[in-house]
């Protein structure tokens, strides 16, 4: 079996994400083919490629939002996933502070106590303005950073994110990216992300760049 892909060569934590021999389809045939992972806290990995190419169906696996067609994955009991997409990934029928006080609720915190959570995270991403809002009347920009304030009010250390640094301000993303460097930093956070160019990834965050479309190569990323 190939050597899966490590952020750092040195002796690492145990992994919170695993991926062994994933294979997955497109409606072409074959995108991924025997892909490796281990994913442990402190490291970011970004899968990077052209549109079409598997990125965002690897991640939706890696996150356990689908199925492989061949392969495995495997997360620790200690991982707790938060996800970002582009597109949904929050509940429409529902305001965007219920969108972090439910799931808090519903792990046996009191009301007080999560609606005290869910506004300190929105606070903290500077979307509480729109706690009272709907998904469906949010920027696409508002939507990511409620995403991400609803993964840290849950305690996510597993983040996965499909590509959202294009629909970002340059405010926005400096506060993302600030977030997630401090939780890599502190070994806090591990992270998985797509990107169409290495250009769209905050220089902070590092990530070991995992090329898809061809061929798979493995660099330090450089920008």
């Amino acid at each position: 079996m190939a050597e899966p892909v490590r952020a750092e060569d040195s002796p690492a934590p145990a992994p919170l994400l695993e991926l062994e021999r994933v294979r997955i389809r497109g409606r072409a045939g074959v995108l991924i083919e025997r892909f490796d992972l281990a994913l442990s806290a402190g490291e970011s990995v970004a899968l990077m490629g052209p549109s079409g190419c598997g990125k965002s169906l690897l991640l939706r696996v890696a996150a356990g939002l689908d199925r492989p067609d061949a392969g495995n994955r495997r997360a620790s009991d200690a991982s707790r996933a938060g996800f970002v997409f582009q597109e949904g990934g929050l509940l429409r029928n529902v305001t965007v502070e219920e969108n972090l006080r439910l799931p808090l609720y519903y792990r046996g915190i009191g009301y007080a106590a999560a609606r005290g959570q869910a506004l300190a995270a929105l606070e903290e991403f500077g979307v509480a303005d729109f706690a009272e809002e709907r998904p469906s009347e949010l920027l696409n920009e508002t939507r990511i950073l409620v995403q991400l304030a609803r993964a840290a009010a849950l305690g996510a250390n597993l983040i996965f994110l499909d590509d959202p640094f294009p629909l970002l301000a340059q405010t926005a993303e400096m506060r993302v990216a600030r977030w997630l460097a401090a939780g890599l930093e502190t070994s806090r956070l591990a992270v998985m992300m797509t990107a169409v160019e290495p250009q769209s990834v905050p220089q902070s965050l590092s990530p070991v760049v995992v090329s898809l479309g061809g061929r798979t190569t493995r660099e330090d990323v450089d920008i």
